[in-house]
């Protein structure tokens, strides 16, 4: 993530120019998904089924109607097959922190994104290391 701020550190002048170099990107964040599944060939139904997440309710996120919580843009960013510069940037866009390498559950996450791990394996590994899983069933079935 620090070389998204490369621009900064060349020696740019003016404000102006450093304006000039940085990649702005401000759509809403449906708009930004949309681009995303486009360009990576996905389709909406196979990302929301790979996600776990209810259909009705990630056809809202996706077209911007609902607000999520942070643990379901994390569960879009299974179901998109992201790694964890990609999850922190859809985080980010859809209003919620980005992964951070400090926070023991996090690195868990990232290195389940990395490894290109199914929801349920993220799921088991959290549940058998006392963290939060992401899907209901991964830890409340098991008590």
């Amino acid at each position: 993530m620090d070389n998204q701020w490369q621009f900064m550190r060349e020696d740019a002048g003016t404000l102006r120019d450093v304006l000039a170099k940085a990649s702005l990107d401000e759509r809403p964040f449906s708009a930004w998904i949309s681009a995303q599944l486009a360009e990576r060939g996905l389709k909406k139904n196979i990302v929301v089924r790979r996600s776990r997440l209810n259909q009705t309710f990630a056809y809202q996120i996706m077209a911007g109607m609902r607000h999520p919580s942070r643990d379901k843009l994390v569960q879009l960013c299974f179901g998109m097959r992201l790694n964890e510069a990609e999850a922190s940037e859809l985080l980010e866009r859809g209003g919620a922190s980005a992964l951070r390498p400090y926070d023991r559950r996090d690195v868990i996450i990232a290195f389940c994104l990395n490894r290109h791990l199914e929801i349920s394996a993220c799921d088991d590994l959290l549940w058998g290391l006392d963290e939060p899983t992401l899907t209901k069933e991964g830890g409340e079935d098991r008590q």
